[in-house]
């Protein structure tokens, strides 16, 4: 299975198409902070499946904060605000994410591309997709026999 992760298009929906076209994925998630972007979508990819957080920038009433969904046995938590960026080092949340057997924790907000592994899960912030801010990136997650491998892509060294 191959998932693409998208955060902060902010009003650049035309660089996610391109990935997806790109790619092919199965399943595309988007961290927040232009989820019409996202939205907007769904309609030219029938064969993906569409999941998505609301970010700080986006309209009040635009979706949920934070979900977990579950992708060839992979529990995945989505959320846009690393926990106002204390995520990585707040215990408390780590547990709570923990018992709810995530094994991945995507979160957005920073528009800084970063992927780790801390207590055994794995962090990964795709960066922006929108070409407003410099550079773009995004996340690739791909499950192979009940094992995931993640990492960042930068757009721009696409051919799109």
């Amino acid at each position: 299975m191959r998932i693409l992760v998208f955060s902060d298009s902010h009003g650049d929906s035309e660089s996610m198409k391109k990935v997806i076209k790109k790619f092919y994925p199965d399943v595309a998630l988007f961290l927040g902070d232009g989820i019409e972007d996202f939205l907007v979508l769904e309609k030219d990819f029938p064969h993906t499946k569409f999941f998505s957080v609301m970010g700080n920038a986006d309209p009040s009433d635009s979706g949920v904060l934070e979900r977990l969904q579950t992708f060839d046995k992979v529990a995945i938590y989505m959320t846009h605000l690393d926990n106002l960026f204390k995520i990585k080092e707040d215990r408390e949340k780590i547990l709570a994410i923990m018992k709810l057997n995530a094994q991945i924790i995507l979160y957005g907000n920073t528009h800084v591309p970063e992927l780790f592994v801390s207590h055994g899960i794995t962090f990964m912030n795709p960066g922006t997709i929108s070409k407003s801010f410099g550079f773009r990136t995004f996340g690739l997650i791909d499950i192979i026999d009940n094992e995931y491998f993640c990492e960042i892509r930068f757009a721009d060294l696409l051919v799109l």
